[in-house]
Order: structure tokens, then C-alpha cells, then sequence
């Protein structure tokens, strides 16, 4: 276990692009929650998915719905550095089943953490989704709400950050599936 650590499962959006409920969908016998919790379970014992929608409750962790709904990940991260009494927060979405408790720990927690923001990346295509988030940027995010400011990685840009890029054999379990065709591919 990390301490002063936090879990938030962004589980809101509006999965267009899937037809269905992203966090919900069944790869290999469980949902991508299911597989994500499994992933962040040694890690904290504070885990909470960011959602009104009450079919998550069959998780057992408590359900966080958005501060102010409609604000995309923004916004779900706002919600998650306003409920969290952690320190440090780790930011996930629920669409990456194939993360890894692993490639979390040897890329995020390291001791020399010092940036507010640490994400991860392939190399290629970052993870902003797939990160650690300081309590402190919480008035960071609130204002860009106010001022619809509302693409997550220009405001990141904006911020204090570091970007972890992943060795080439795990680049795979950042992959998001957020679409029939990624899923598709994904079986």
C-alpha cells in the first residue's frame, strides 16, 4: 500500500464511440472496471469511481458524482481532487483494462516524485488518464471549469508536469478502448 494515496476511476463520459457504458463492458469475463480495480486493489485501500450512475454500485466502492456534470475529464478530475483527502491521487479512466498494478508502481511511484502532475506515455500517445494528480492543483482545475477551459491536455500543458514514458513490452496496457472497433481488435 502507497500512502497518502487516493483511487479515482473516472467512470462518467458518454461513450459515444462504444454505443455502451466504457467501465461496463466485458473483456475476458470482466467489465474494464472490473479488470482496473483489480489492477489498483494493492496499491490503496481509498478507491472511488467518479459516476452517478448507480450500476456501479456493484463494486462495492463509493460512487462520486461530478461536482459539475458535462465537463468531460476536467471535470471528473476536479471531482476527484475535491472529495480527496490524499495527497496525491491517482487518475484513471475506465477504459484501459489491459493497466497493470505493475507498470503503475514502477512508473508513477518513485521517490523522487516532485511534479504535481506525473502521466503516463507509449512514446507516441500520452496518458493523461493514466496518472498521478496533486491535491493541490484542485483550485487549478476548478478555474478551468469556470473559464471552459476544457481540454485536459491544454491545461496540463499549463501545469507543472512530468511525462513517464513506458518500456516498449508494456506499452499495451495503456491502450484505451473506446471504441466497438478498438474492442474488437482488443478480442
Amino acid at each position: 500500500m502507497i500512502d497518502n494515496l487516493s483511487i479515482y476511476i473516472l467512470c462518467g463520459g458518454k461513450s459515444a464511440r462504444m454505443g455502451s457504458e466504457k467501465g461496463l463492458v466485458v473483456y475476458n469475463d470482466k467489465t474494464f472496471v472490473e479488470h482496473i480495480i483489480h489492477a489498483v486493489q494493492p496499491l490503496s485501500d481509498s478507491i472511488h469511481l467518479v459516476t452517478s450512475n448507480d450500476a456501479y454500485e456493484t463494486y462495492g466502492y463509493p460512487l462520486i458524482p461530478d461536482v459539475v456534470p458535462g465537463k468531460g475529464p476536467v471535470g471528473g478530475i476536479y471531482t476527484a481532487l475535491r472529495h480527496s483527502s490524499s495527497s496525491w491521487n491517482l487518475i484513471l479512466s475506465c477504459d484501459v483494462p489491459l493497466i497493470t498494478t505493475e507498470v503503475l508502481k514502477k512508473h508513477l511511484f518513485k521517490e523522487e516524485q516532485k511534479k504535481p502532475i506525473t502521466f503516463l506515455s507509449d512514446g507516441s500517445k500520452d496518458s493523461p488518464l493514466i496518472g498521478l494528480y496533486s491535491r493541490r492543483l484542485r483550485g487549478h482545475f476548478e478555474q478551468a471549469i469556470r473559464k471552459k477551459y476544457l481540454k485536459l491536455s491544454d491545461l496540463i500543458s499549463l501545469l507543472p508536469h512530468e511525462v513517464v514514458v513506458v518500456d516498449q513490452e508494456e506499452t499495451a496496457t495503456l491502450q484505451n478502448i473506446n471504441s466497438q472497433k478498438d474492442l474488437n481488435r482488443l478480442l
